[in-house]
């Protein structure tokens, strides 16, 4: 309508103390993106409202809706259902599905319109509470997700589904193959050349995902859910050159 002013989209990217984090933010700024960054640490107990610029009412998100609201608390919802390492490695990794909370009670509100888990540095259990808290309230108020490496783990562990640890860690750019387009990959991209540094890899996806793209080293490096707009990377599309802001900015655009 004349008149009406275009609201802006922003995007909350939760680093989980990543080396790369920043990598996100400049790869962000080179696409004109608007966004927050805000450490795991200070979203223990975080509520995301999505307003409509011309209201000051706050509405449920249903996916059309340009207004909404989702409340993310890290606290209400444990990390163990359903989630777990692949059988074979599970007494190795008995951090990532510990479910008991000491966090605070320390309470944001943040607007944003997607939500980028970046990767980590090393194994935390606040980290795993904290995302797979939001992971939960993204999916239950179809908010768009990206989780980055770790991110996508604990994407696929959070929603019922397993990784592994890998014979060897990979650090190097690889070629992944496409085996499915959709609204992170154009039907035209056949292969992808990617950044990876990572010991684990997803294994078994949650029910109602599919894999859009493989390597040599994990079945599943990118995947999404079929219907809810959730994805997940194994590799980092930050450090990925063209191909991964590419993929940042497809997104951008869900």
């Amino acid at each position: 309508m004349t008149g009406m002013k275009t609201r802006m989209q922003t995007t909350l990217v939760v680093d989980n103390l990543s080396p790369f984090t920043p990598d996100i933010m400049r790869c962000l700024n080179k696409l004109g993106a608007n966004y927050i960054q805000k450490s795991f640490s200070s979203l223990t107990n975080v509520t995301i409202n999505i307003n409509d610029d011309n209201s000051s009412s706050i509405y449920k998100y249903n996916g059309h809706n340009p207004g909404g609201t989702a409340h993310i608390n890290s606290q209400s919802k444990s990390l163990g259902d359903g989630a777990n390492y692949d059988k074979k490695n599970n007494s190795d990794n008995r951090d990532i599905i510990d479910t008991n909370n000491n966090t605070n009670n320390t309470s944001n509100n943040l607007s944003c319109d997607k939500v980028i888990l970046s990767g980590r540095r090393m194994n935390n259990r606040e980290i795993n509470i904290v995302n797979s808290g939001i992971i939960r309230q993204c999916f239950e108020n179809n908010i768009p997700l990206l989780g980055i490496c770790y991110g996508a783990e604990i994407l696929a562990l959070t929603l019922g589904g397993t990784i592994h640890k890998m014979a060897m860690p990979v650090q190097d750019t690889i070629s992944l193959k496409v085996s499915k387009s959709g609204s992170l990959i154009s039907a035209d991209m056949k292969t992808l050349l990617v950044y990876e540094s990572h010991r684990y890899c997803v294994a078994k996806l949650p029910e109602g995902f599919e894999s859009l793209a493989s390597s040599r080293h994990c079945e599943h490096e990118i995947f999404s859910h079929k219907e809810k707009k959730l994805f997940g990377t194994q590799f980092h599309p930050e450090k990925s050159g063209a191909d991964g802001l590419n993929l940042l900015s497809k997104f951008l655009s869900v």
